[in-house]
């Protein structure tokens, strides 16, 4: 969601935000991270350029933070067990903090209201082509089922969470130090949808969206009970309802959304393997 461009020099980061990203939210996600330093957490801090740590480039606001030295954990059930422990050190951490985040304007998932909004628009993108539009009727019909199984943010303790951890942005230090990178998805959400996310990209990442009946399902229970420990949290029986769906809805979501993109065609022809994940957990809502 940003450009980010590392001035080895320097010693740090320039990243500049998409247009919409405003000046108010930047502040108060450094204020977040300001935050998780104070706590002891390994985050990029926000350096001041001409006596300001949030500046216009060209259109756009733009900030240095110094760069970490870092490695991402190859992809295995070890690194995502590890994952899944450090982002409920985030969670414990992010849960100190009484602070106000302006919300952003786009998220890794959506409520099936928003889904069923976004369909026609998808829906006629690809009515031209015969299979995209076989996988957009599929798409209609599990967003139907999800919809059945779905639970409203009201019914589910929310705070703030990070958006997006992955591998990708929950790293080690070269001295093995945890290091949380990008909150640009940073907001004040349901607990369990960090949960989903976390989970749907590690399928995707493992090889569990091509055949979910082979995956090894027993696994997610003890990465649960991981997070659980260090977050000094046990998750609700809503929240426990509620992750088989909410993992399903990360497909939907993108797919729902690929109408809005310059290539809806390709985009959607690409989605039947991650749909078939959402397809078996829909069908097997206890699995996890």
């Amino acid at each position: 969601m940003s450009l980010n461009v590392r001035l080895d020099a320097a010693g740090l980061v320039l990243r500049v935000h998409q247009p919409f990203v405003s000046r108010q939210r930047l502040l108060a996600v450094q204020d977040v991270r300001r935050g998780l330093a104070n706590q002891g957490l390994v985050v990029p801090t926000p350096v001041h350029w001409n006596n300001a740590t949030v500046f216009r480039c060209r259109n756009r606001w733009a900030e240095l933070e110094e760069y970490l030295p870092h490695e991402r954990l190859a992809p295995t059930l070890g690194s995502y067990s590890w994952m899944f422990r450090a982002m409920g050190t985030l969670h414990y951490a992010l849960k100190q903090l009484d602070l106000a985040v302006p919300r952003p304007l786009v998220a890794t998932y959506a409520p099936p209201g928003s889904l069923r909004r976004w369909l026609p628009v998808t829906e006629t993108a690809v009515q031209g082509d015969t299979e995209a539009a076989d996988v957009a009727r599929r798409l209609r019909a599990l967003v139907q089922q999800l919809r059945r199984q779905w639970l409203p943010a009201t019914e589910l303790p929310m705070q703030l969470v990070h958006g997006d951890v992955s591998l990708s942005n929950v790293c080690r230090t070269v001295e093995g130090r945890t290091v949380y990178l990008d909150f640009g998805f940073l907001a004040w959400r349901p607990r369990i949808h960090e949960l989903a996310h976390a989970l749907a990209k590690m399928l995707l990442a493992l090889g569990g969206c091509r055949a979910p009946e082979s995956f090894s399902w027993e696994h997610i229970p003890r990465l649960v009970e991981g997070y659980e420990a260090t977050a000094n949290v046990r998750l609700t029986p809503a929240e426990r309802r509620a992750l088989a769906p909410y993992t399903a809805s990360e497909p939907l979501y993108a797919a729902s959304f690929d109408g809005f993109t310059e290539n809806p065609v390709e985009k959607l022809r690409s989605r039947r393997p991650f749909l078939q994940l959402s397809a078996w957990l829909l069908a097997h809502p206890t699995a996890l």
